[in-house]
């Protein structure tokens, strides 16, 4: 008599906050399992360049594309920030869960990594259980940053942020800048340079090119940049970070501030929103708001008359 041992399929759900040591569980996993060549998927170029450059040939590390031109199956995979592929992969890149699906039904583990899981991506990878024998969920802190800011403040307008942005002193620190709009991240760009400050900049589909731009430039005045910079490209500590729009998305708005703190450093953070599970206080923000706003009135009246040329 013959017997078919059929291969048992486990899906691993891990969530940490951001820069709690996703890297350290792609290092251990693949330590774990020396014997077998694991492969990491990765939906961010420019953290796929980095893994590679990081691990060299030790890990096979792909974009969902990149797999899909070449194919490669293997027992261990892991799919980094996998909250992208619930908004990515439902919008503009498709191809990221015919990438899934594929590598999935062949693998003996499946990891999926991310700190930010809403409830209804919950939902739907519930769904999952007719695809896995079995479905393990590690949470150690979804949704959560690993580091609060020191300072949050909800600005009164986008106005009063911009106004705020103009009058930061030169050569201090690196501030990061959050737009909604390519063409808004040129206008800023172009506005603070003529200003005096110095200036990185990056768009979507260019985040690869971060760790160039930041080798010119290691410690910008401001890097400007719309949401493509709150997933997966190291940067220099932030102390400062400014939204010049309401992010209404809790995991979109986690990843957002989590670009500061993430060596335990303080940071502040001027927003239009309240935070999302921190803790806040509208009287002590209406003070905090109102003495800037005298300092800003009185270093936006003494600004010399070359400052305010366009």
């Amino acid at each position: 008599m013959r017997y078919e041992v059929r291969m048992i399929q486990d899906l691993i759900l891990l969530t940490s906050p951001p820069a709690s040591g996703k890297t350290f569980w792609i290092s251990s996993l693949n330590n774990a399992f020396y014997s077998e060549r694991i492969l990491v998927i990765s939906p961010l170029r420019a953290l796929a360049d980095e893994c590679r450059k990081n691990w060299q040939d030790s890990i096979d590390v792909m974009t969902p594309e990149e797999w899909l031109g070449k194919q490669i199956f293997r027992k261990i995979v892991i799919f980094d920030e996998f909250h992208l592929f619930f908004y990515w992969g439902d919008t503009f890149r498709e191809r990221m869960w015919e990438c899934f699906l594929e590598l999935s039904q062949f693998s003996e583990q499946t990891y999926l990594l991310t700190a930010t899981l809403s409830e209804a991506m919950k939902k739907e990878i519930s769904f999952f259980e007719t695809q896995f024998d079995r479905i393990f969920w590690v949470d150690q802190g979804n949704q959560r940053l690993k580091t609060s800011p020191s300072v949050y403040l909800k600005a009164p307008s986008a106005k009063w942020i911009k106004d705020l942005i103009e009058i930061q002193p030169k050569n201090e620190s690196v501030k990061l800048i959050f737009c909604r709009y390519r063409n808004e991240v040129l206008d800023w760009e172009k506005r603070l340079r003529h200003l005096g400050f110095t200036t990185v900049s990056c768009l979507g589909g260019e985040s690869q090119f971060m760790p160039a731009k930041l080798e010119i430039t290691p410690f910008p005045d401001f890097i400007i940049s719309t949401t493509v910079l709150s997933h997966g490209v190291n940067l220099p500590r932030i102390q400062k970070i400014y939204f010049l729009y309401p992010v209404q998305n809790i995991d979109f708005w986690i990843q957002m501030v989590a670009r500061g703190g993430r060596r335990g450093e303080s940071y502040q953070v001027f927003a239009l929103e309240r935070p999302f599970g921190l803790k806040w206080n509208w009287w002590t923000n209406l003070l905090a708001v109102s003495w800037i706003s005298l300092k800003m009135r009185f270093k936006l009246t003494l600004r010399p008359a070359w400052f305010l040329k366009d």
